[in-house]
């Protein structure tokens, strides 16, 4: 895999950098550390509204340094910092770490982390919101919707006296249902067993061979996006392979989308060749059909980042900003 340029890093250093929030086990066994850089204004003493960025990649790639990342949010982000915001960058398991709903728990860790260190680093506990753009985009997602679902929520770091609930979230052009995703790869896809373990293909480097199916475990023999996706349409529930179907609907946003979620803006490009803008369109209408503040904004002609527009990238900063003032 080639390495990507440094297009974007944030044009300050971290104020507080490679803080250890959690350890917890990679799938081979071993422990890693999952780390965060905060960003703020050298002076801020008192508390503040905090913005976490959780970085995209497919869930596959990606580091919370912000070096080699192509996204601009992170640089545009950490310039609010001297409106007195703070914001984090996190890291989070990949795929090739961990399978669903692992990044999910370690997502939702950061910010009871925060909460709990709260005093330490001049943050408002109760002043958190989440912003994603991608992958990135989906857990923010499932961080701000699914608060409180025992399953998704995870004991990453301790804290749990502490809850993971957000003020507000921004989701740029994010799957949203994983289910569907497996349906329509399954269309496309060259119809190939998912063979090996999960973990050793996601590590191979290809993307788009069933990454919908393979970050959910479902691999070996005989499995393939066409068998899963047939699971899915017959709704079978004694078919042993659909325990996937089940967890791809718990990792998905949609799921979740009710009343009680939290503001929500939700941006896609029209010509979005990675993720369809469906999936951004079928969150919005669930959440305003469940009577959630939901705000939909699609540029036509923009694809999958780095941006969506510069127009559209600060008009989501402002719904973060208002929600957070």
């Amino acid at each position: 895999m080639k390495k990507e340029k440094p297009l974007c890093p944030p044009e300050k250093r971290p104020k507080y950098e490679d803080i250890v929030f959690a350890v917890v086990p990679a799938a081979d066994g071993s422990s890693m550390e999952l780390k965060l850089d905060i960003y703020q204004a050298p002076d801020q003493q008192e508390p503040g509204p905090c913005i976490i960025y959780y970085f995209g990649g497919g869930w596959m790639w990606g580091e919370y340094k912000q070096v080699t990342q192509k996204a601009v949010y992170c640089r545009d982000l950490v310039r609010l910092t001297e409106a007195g915001y703070t914001i984090v960058s996190p890291s989070y398991r990949l795929a090739s770490q961990a399978v669903f709903p692992a990044c999910i728990h370690d997502c939702k860790g950061v910010v009871r982390f925060l909460k709990a260190n709260a005093e330490q680093y001049h943050i408002d506990p109760d002043r958190i919101g989440v912003l994603g753009n991608s992958a990135g985009g989906h857990l923010a997602g499932m961080v701000a919707l699914s608060s409180g679902n025992p399953e998704m929520e995870g004991d990453v770091g301790g804290n749990l006296e502490y809850s993971s609930s957000v003020r507000a979230a921004a989701i740029f052009y994010a799957p949203s249902d994983l289910v569907q995703l497996i349906r329509e790869a399954s269309e496309k896809e060259e119809i190939k067993d998912l063979s090996g373990t999960e973990i050793e293909n996601l590590a191979s480097g290809d993307p788009s061979f069933g990454l919908e199916a393979r970050i959910v475990g479902y691999s070996g023999p005989g499995r393939n996006l066409l068998r899963l996706s047939e699971v899915a349409r017959k709704m079978d529930e004694t078919d042993p392979d659909w325990k996937y179907i089940e967890l791809a609907k718990k990792c998905s946003p949609v799921t979740y989308a009710s009343s009680d979620c939290p503001p929500v803006i939700i941006l896609h490009g029209g010509q979005d060749p990675v993720v369809p803008v469906s999936q951004s369109e079928c969150l919005y209408k669930d959440l305003t059909k469940a009577g959630a503040e939901a705000v939909y904004l699609s540029c036509s002609q923009a694809g999958h980042g780095p941006t969506v527009s510069a127009e559209a990238d600060q008009f989501a900063y402002d719904f973060l900003k208002n929600h957070l003032n």
